[in-house]
């Protein structure tokens, strides 16, 4: 990657703005997500985005009124995940009678991916559709292999940082392999560098705070009691 683009980068990200609040896999946990808003608050972020799984259409409908009200509150941005993936589009009538409108009109500003400066943000690695919900579930029995499913995302998009959420812990990759980086630190991404980095689930306490001048992510605590698991 040559100067010059690494310089129109920078660039892209100081027009965006200096702080995005990143949340994922909210999974309707509305008391988690409130602290991440105000977390985000004390920051001050400039946006917020949600990498996917705001809503769960699965397990539970408690908590959803508030997390949508929370995020329309906030003029939150985002992409979908396999479990809010039936809560936007044609949604079902069990769908409609389950939750209010409000998480309608909060699931039809989402989007199947986001570019925002040269950040690329997915609920699953780039090179996955995320209009073939089959492909957004991914049921296997091979072992998780996130070093190839980071491969598969640098080969799908050009943007240099990917973020994803799905997987429920944090983890990052460049081209070369896994990048490690002690619990709970900040990560600071090298100039020129690409990323692909898997963010914390919201609703298991977690949330990020992306500097795009700093070039740095840092994990924030927004669960209820000690941090609980890093990876």
């Amino acid at each position: 990657m040559s100067e010059a683009v690494g310089s129109n980068m920078s660039t892209r990200r100081r027009r965006l703005g200096v702080r995005l609040g990143l949340v994922t896999d909210v999974h309707s946990h509305a008391a988690e997500l409130a602290s991440a808003l105000a977390l985000f608050r004390q920051r001050r972020v400039d946006r917020v985005v949600t990498i996917g799984d705001t809503i769960d259409a699965f397990a539970r409908s408690e908590g959803a009124p508030e997390v949508t009200a929370l995020l329309l509150e906030a003029d939150a941005v985002g992409v979908w995940g396999n479990h809010d993936f039936s809560l936007r589009g044609e949604v079902s009538e069990t769908a409609q009678r389950r939750f209010p409108d409000a998480v309608f009109a909060f699931m039809a500003r989402t989007q199947p991916r986001l570019v925002l400066a040269d950040c690329h943000f997915s609920h699953k690695e780039a090179s996955v559709d995320p209009n073939d919900v089959a492909q957004l579930w991914d049921v296997s029995d091979r072992p998780l292999d996130l070093v190839a499913r980071a491969s598969l995302g640098f080969q799908a998009v050009t943007q240099q940082w990917q973020f994803v959420g799905h997987y429920h812990r944090w983890w990052a990759a460049t081209p070369a392999g896994q990048v490690f980086w002690e619990d709970g630190e900040p990560l600071a991404f090298k100039p020129l560098e690409r990323y692909f980095v898997v963010v914390g689930a919201t609703c298991e306490g977690w949330c990020a705070v992306l500097d795009l001048e700093k070039s740095m992510l840092e994990p924030l605590w927004c669960g209820p009691a000690e941090p609980g698991s890093f990876t």
